[in-house]
């Protein structure tokens, strides 16, 4: 009775360890399971339409380059046949990442790149640690020596550096070091002289920045210029004179997190927030932001025709961290929905401005592959989700995605060897136990055969 009742408690234990076991034909240990290839993320929501591809490339983000460098996405997400052609590196290697990993991963990455003819816009950052800044700059140029002329279509020295003055733990002197004093423009002189030595001459070089440097100047100084923050006018001013066409304006735009956008009913909702941020035509906020850029760009070049990159462009699913404007309280402006519009429109864009006699952006990087955090924030801006996981974002809700690409880990072989161990010992037990009362009630026939049998015996 008391093995009965136990494997009638353990059952419904057995079943569950039973369904989540693969079945022995389908089972290998973790060291016998290869790692597929990966070319592109799974889904069964593919369009058509798209536009101007070859000027078009992703950013690849932190956790991608250093969690899965060989899952680098060789065709668009949710595209069929138009190949991934460019991509934007923020670094070449992250000092906390494990250095025996660096040869693996660099392998990955130019394979890649050589492999699917890809242009890299290399980058190298620029912080409050000149030794630090050294050694990335050093990772850099070895980086783009193993990539070759060929597949280098520029580099960028810093990202968003006028943005450094408002983060914690950042030093005054350091801000007046860069900008006030010129750190910067010494910096990028050095790295650009550099470049050059190695056989890049012609490379085209820039320093990215964000869009909000367009709204702090003025018809005399066209882009923000202010002491102690961030002095982005002189820089600028400086890098197009003495570089002329060669320095490549390069701005991260995101409507995303765009200020302007309010919830005030009925003119100003969630609805008309997303219309607005989510296209690219005339009249949307990502033109709109463009077109003042260039306004800005012939404001301090005279020129018309100088070169703009689009650093980043993308949108946020689910909610970002960082998102602090009215829309974070509009459920539907991170939904999933509001990320395939987006995305959808950007690949369908032809990367006009809708504005005569204004020029369109010459390239624009979409950020990005994976969802990854951005100086302690976390952000899903990522047309996947994580290293493990191998269906795009995109995809419809009865969607079945296929097998994960990746290896079984030891956790799951040896909760696969607890299963099938528990169950083996569940079915033992059951049969020891139907064993065990077959023999009782042997047992006890017989002794009640023998006691018949003395009873008759007494009885005559």
């Amino acid at each position: 009775m008391a093995a009965r009742l136990a494997l009638r408690r353990l059952a419904p234990l057995l079943l569950l360890l039973w369904q989540r076991t693969p079945s022995a034909a389908a089972w290998q240990p973790p060291w016998a399971v290869p790692e597929m290839d990966f070319t592109q993320c799974a889904t069964d929501v593919h369009w058509v339409g798209q536009n101007y591809m070859n000027m078009k490339g992703l950013v690849m983000d932190d956790v991608t380059f250093r969690y899965c460098p060989s899952r680098l996405p060789e065709i668009w997400p949710n595209l069929n046949n138009s190949k991934v052609t460019s991509l934007r590196l923020f670094r070449s290697w992250n000092e906390a990442w494990p250095e025996e990993r660096q040869d693996t991963v660099w392998d990955s990455l130019v394979s890649y790149v050589k492999n699917n003819g890809v242009k890299v816009l290399m980058g190298t950052p620029v912080t409050c640690d000149a030794q630090a800044d050294d050694r990335d700059w050093k990772w850099t140029k070895a980086l783009m020596q193993r990539l070759g002329p060929t597949h280098v279509m520029g580099f960028a020295v810093g990202n968003e550096l006028e943005l450094l003055w408002g983060q914690k733990g950042i030093a005054k002197d350091c801000i007046l070091e860069l900008w006030d004093k010129g750190g910067l423009w010494k910096t990028f002189q050095q790295r650009v002289a550099e470049v050059d030595e190695i056989g890049f001459g012609s490379l085209a070089i820039t320093s990215v920045f964000t869009s909000g440097i367009i709204y702090s100047g003025d018809k005399f100084l066209p882009f923000v210029n202010i002491p102690g923050q961030a002095m982005v006018n002189d820089f600028l001013k400086n890098a197009t004179r003495k570089y002329a066409r060669r320095f490549v304006f390069a701005v991260n735009i995101y409507p995303y997190f765009d200020p302007t956008l309010t919830i005030d009913p009925p003119h100003h909702t969630c609805e008309s927030a997303i219309k607005i941020a989510t296209c690219f035509k005339t009249g949307c906020l990502a033109n709109k932001a463009l077109i003042e850029v260039r306004q800005k760009m012939v404001a301090l070049t005279h020129r018309p025709d100088d070169r703009l990159w689009i650093g980043e462009i993308g949108w946020s699913s689910p909610k970002a961290d960082a998102l602090s404007t009215a829309m974070a309280k509009c459920p539907t402006f991170s939904s999933v929905e509001s990320l395939t519009l987006f995305y959808r429109n950007f690949l369908e864009w032809d990367l006009s401005v809708g504005a005569p006699g204004v020029l369109d952006p010459d390239h624009a990087f979409y950020f990005t592959m994976r969802d990854a955090q951005n100086f302690g924030n976390q952000e899903y801006f990522g047309l996947l989700k994580s290293c493990n996981n191998a269906e795009c974002k995109i995809h419809s809700a009865d969607f079945v995605p296929p097998e994960m690409l990746r290896r079984y880990s030891w956790m799951n072989f040896f909760l696969q060897l607890l299963g099938s161990t528990l169950v083996l010992t569940g079915l033992f037990c059951a049969t020891w136990a139907s064993a065990t009362a077959a023999c009782a009630r042997r047992k006890g026939d017989r002794d009640s055969s023998e006691e018949s049998d003395s009873s008759s015996e007494s009885s005559r």
